[in-house]
């Protein structure tokens, strides 16, 4: 027993790499940026650019925003193209299968919440390459939220501006899991006071595997959103500052479209209740 130990030590002093990486270290930024640098898939063509299925068949929920970028973070390897997701093995773990996944959102700590909105805004300044700089910057918080050890953030700026981030946080910088979206939506006209607008709809594909959301604007007299899942059964929704932000495991909505709109129950700051059709 006490040479097995002896070797394992022994093993472990000859490794060079740091077992505890810090994920917004200098070395961690400089081994994204070098993956960056690897050659990339091929944009797809203009007319294609609104969606389609990534390579792998990873995809990304249906956008409002025509020509906003949604990107894949899986392995610690960022890609980003038009209208598409294009995701990466992750070289370990995570939340497999979203085991951790909850039907209603959690807070989090001050800690947490700094923590998922910093690394929400520097992933989508990765993404974006400097495209959606200024709206960043003004993006204000809307959502933050936890389901298990899955974050949502939303940010939120004028016009409709928004950015999207959904992270498994049980992982480190090279394991991480994450879908996202960044852009504003062509022709945004802010919804009214009872109502919705969607502007992130569908299914979208990850390493932990496929899962549904619907995220959008919220009118300033609604006070809740509720979506009726035939398999999760209730999945509530954050409401905040004007948006709404839902996501469930599966591929539950992978048919929304303006002929299949997704139905959820809305509660109104009275305490009326109604329903509301998603569409994009």
């Amino acid at each position: 027993m006490t040479r097995i130990h002896d070797i394992d030590t022994a093993l472990t002093t000859l490794d060079v790499a740091d077992p505890d990486v810090d994920p917004a270290g200098p070395r961690a930024r400089a081994d994204l940026q070098r993956i960056l640098a690897t050659t990339r898939p091929a944009l797809p063509a203009p007319a294609d650019r609104h969606r389609r299925s990534a390579a792998g068949g990873r995809r990304g929920p249906g956008r409002a925003a025509h020509g906003a970028r949604r990107f894949a973070l899986a392995g610690g390897v960022l890609a980003t193209v038009a209208g598409g997701i294009v995701a990466l093995p992750a070289l370990t773990g995570g939340d497999q299968a979203f085991a951790s996944w909850t039907q209603a959102p959690h807070g989090m700590t001050a800690t947490q919440r700094a923590d998922a909105v910093d690394g929400c805004r520097r992933t989508q300044e990765d993404a974006g390459e400097g495209t959606y700089a200024d709206e960043l910057r003004g993006a204000e918080v809307a959502v933050a939220e936890r389901r298990g050890v899955w974050t949502t953030v939303v940010l939120a700026g004028s016009d409709g501006f928004s950015a999207l981030c959904i992270s498994d946080d049980s992982a480190h910088l090279f394991a991480r899991d994450a879908i996202g979206s960044i852009g504003t939506p062509t022709g945004y006209a802010a919804p009214g006071p009872r109502e919705l607008v969607a502007t992130d709809l569908g299914t979208g594909s990850m390493d932990a595997g496929d899962l549904s959301m619907a995220v959008g604007s919220a009118g300033s007299a609604v006070a809740g959103v509720t979506y009726h899942s035939q398999i999760h059964g209730d999945v509530v929704a954050t409401v905040s500052h004007g948006r709404f932000a839902l996501w469930l495991p599966g591929d539950e909505l992978e048919d929304a479209s303006a002929d299949n709109p997704v139905e959820v129950e809305v509660t109104y700051d009275d305490g009326s209740t109604g329903t509301s059709k998603l569409t994009l």
